[in-house]
């Protein structure tokens, strides 16, 4: 592992040239999406446990787990080369059904029991925000940028539930089987350290990659933009 990471520095220290990769003001923002979803794994493993079954009064069906990735916005000022600030948004999402079967006994009929379904749409969202401390190693190259970072703030989530029901004994809306409910679930501390490398086509924009922890994605990707890039920098550049 460590032969690989030297290995890795190495390869980006030969890919520069004779520029600077970060000056003072530079702005950068970048908008990545992480892969694996850690929170889909999580929660499918819970929906299948014994626990989570006995919630329910009869055979429950559980749908597949769809959701949107960990995404971030990301944006820097260098305040010189080797440091730049910055803040950071990131979410995820998940979504599932749960179908629970089981008898009920007809209120218009009497003794008369039939199947019925109660339906439960499930949404969880999380959202994080915070400052982003980057330290840039010195490149020299305006199209290369190899930088440690860490993510620091608070994380809120939320849970979106949907009911309703088959079984006309189930007046839980004021006329109908219906009901939504919208909690909020215990937040936290957000932190997200991550090694990352930008690979910028022109001055201005460029493709993005990270290692690290960022809301249950462990890998990143996406493009970065890049403003406040001085007119003397690059004229410097194009003069080699």
């Amino acid at each position: 592992m460590k032969k690989s990471f030297v290995a890795f520095v190495l390869c980006i220290i030969t890919l520069s040239g004779k520029s600077q990769s970060v000056n003072k003001g530079d702005i950068t923002l970048n908008a990545n999406i992480g892969a694996p979803h850690l929170f889909k794994g999580i929660v499918k493993l819970a929906t299948n446990s014994n626990i989570f079954k006995e919630n329910f009064d009869g055979i429950i069906e559980v749908s597949s787990i769809k959701g949107i990735n960990p995404i971030s916005l990301k944006a820097g000022l260098a305040l010189d080369k080797n440091f730049t600030l910055g803040l950071n948004y990131s979410y995820w999402s998940l979504s599932f059904d749960v179908e629970d079967h089981y008898n009920a006994q007809n209120v218009t009929f009497g003794p008369i029991y039939e199947d019925s379904v109660d339906i439960y749409k499930i949404k969880l969202t999380s959202s994080s925000i915070g400052i982003r401390p980057v330290f840039n190693f010195p490149l020299e190259s305006y199209k290369n940028d190899f930088y440690l970072a860490l993510g620091l703030g608070l994380t809120k989530n939320n849970l979106k539930i949907d009911f309703s029901s088959t079984d006309a004994g189930r007046f839980v809306g004021i006329f109908n089987q219906e009901l939504a409910y919208d909690l909020s679930l215990p937040g936290g501390f957000y932190f997200a350290p991550s090694i990352g490398y930008r690979h910028y086509f022109n001055p201005f924009i460029g493709l993005n990659f990270e290692l690290g922890y960022e809301k249950g994605a462990i890998v990143q990707g996406g493009l970065v933009f890049r403003f406040n890039y001085k007119k003397e920098v690059r004229d410097k550049q194009k003069n080699g």
